[in-house]
C-alpha cells in the first residue's frame, strides 16, 4: 500500500484497501494514515477528512502524521479556516502535535494568512503555544517569518521576547 501512497496511485491505494476488508483484515492507525495520505495528495480534503471520522469511529487513534497530511492538503488549498477547524478538532481527539504539526501550521497555512492579513497578533500566540506550551523548536522559516511579522506591525517588545526565549530554550544563538 504505502508504495502505491508514494507513486500517487490513489486507484491502486483503495484497491488494496478494499481487498483487505473482504480478508476481514482490520484497517490500522498506518492504513488510515496511508489513505488520508493519498487522497491528500490528490487535494482530496473531503475523502480525507471522511477516513479520518471514519478511522476515529472504529477506535483507532489518529497521531500527528494522520492529521499532517491533511494540514499539507489544507495548506494547498489555502483554507485558514479550515486549519483551524482541523487544529481543534485534533485537540478534541487529545491527539499531540508534533514538530512538524506545527511548523506545517505555522508557515503553511497560519503564518502566511496571518501575514496576508496583518494579524501578528495570533502568528504570536501560535508561536509562543509551539515553544511554550508544547517545548517544540519551530523551522528556521517559520521563526524568521513571525519576527519579521513582529517588526512590521512595530511589536519590538515582543519581538525582543521571542529571541530571548528561543535562546533561552537553546533554540537559536543570540543575533548580533
Amino acid at each position: 500500500m504505502r508504495v502505491h501512497v508514494k507513486a500517487g496511485r490513489t486507484e491502486k491505494v483503495l484497491q488494496v484497501y478494499n481487498q483487505m476488508k473482504r480478508l476481514d483484515c482490520p484497517a490500522d492507525a498506518i492504513t488510515y494514515n496511508s489513505l488520508i495520505e493519498s487522497h491528500c495528495r490528490d487535494e482530496n480534503l473531503e475523502e480525507a477528512v471522511k477516513v479520518l471520522n471514519s478511522m476515529v469511529k472504529k477506535g483507532v487513534a489518529p497521531k500527528a502524521s494522520s492529521f499532517n497530511s491533511i494540514f499539507g492538503c489544507i495548506a494547498q488549498l489555502h483554507d485558514v479556516n479550515g486549519a483551524h477547524r482541523m487544529y481543534a478538532r485534533m485537540k478534541e481527539l487529545k491527539c499531540q502535535a508534533n514538530t512538524l504539526t506545527y511548523n506545517i501550521l505555522m508557515r503553511i497555512i497560519l503564518i502566511s494568512m496571518y501575514c496576508e492579513k496583518g494579524h501578528w497578533n495570533n502568528a504570536y500566540k501560535f508561536m509562543k503555544e509551539m515553544v511554550e506550551e508544547k517545548g517544540l523548536k519551530p523551522n528556521q522559516s517559520a521563526y524568521e517569518t513571525v519576527l519579521e511579522l513582529l517588526r512590521k506591525a512595530g511589536q519590538l517588545k515582543l519581538h525582543e521576547d521571542l529571541v530571548e526565549k528561543m535562546v533561552a530554550m537553546g533554540f537559536v544563538s543570540r543575533p548580533l
